[in-house]
């Protein structure tokens, strides 16, 4: 009799923490089933496509015409990236400094 209060004992209790484990595992994953994942339809209706002209760039959401030059991401030193359109594709170009730089592409 003692043997089996044994095996109850050690076996019971790995059990118990199975089942605990597998409570959490299923009250977490109601949890996550019941959260709103999806775009709210609002928002969505709110982003339109935006309508380049042929060859033109796409920068913070403003459109820069092909085979024009401008400069962004400006640090504290004001020196500045500068960014080519070619074609609808931007090609990263020399750095420039404050008063020497191309318009800005956006913001």
């Amino acid at each position: 009799m003692a043997s089996y209060n044994n095996f109850r004992n050690e076996f019971g209790g790995y059990a118990m923490r199975i089942m605990s484990f597998v409570k959490i595992l299923v009250v977490t994953l109601a949890f996550l089933s019941a959260m709103p994942w999806s775009v709210p339809t609002a928002s969505a209706k709110a982003m339109k496509p935006m309508k380049l002209p042929p060859g033109a760039c796409a920068v913070e959401k403003k459109a820069v015409n092909t085979g024009t030059i401008c400069s962004f991401q400006c640090n504290a030193a004001n020196w500045c990236a500068q960014q080519f359109c070619n074609n609808g594709t931007l090609v990263q170009v020399l750095p420039c400094y404050g008063p020497f730089c191309a318009a800005k592409c956006a913001g």
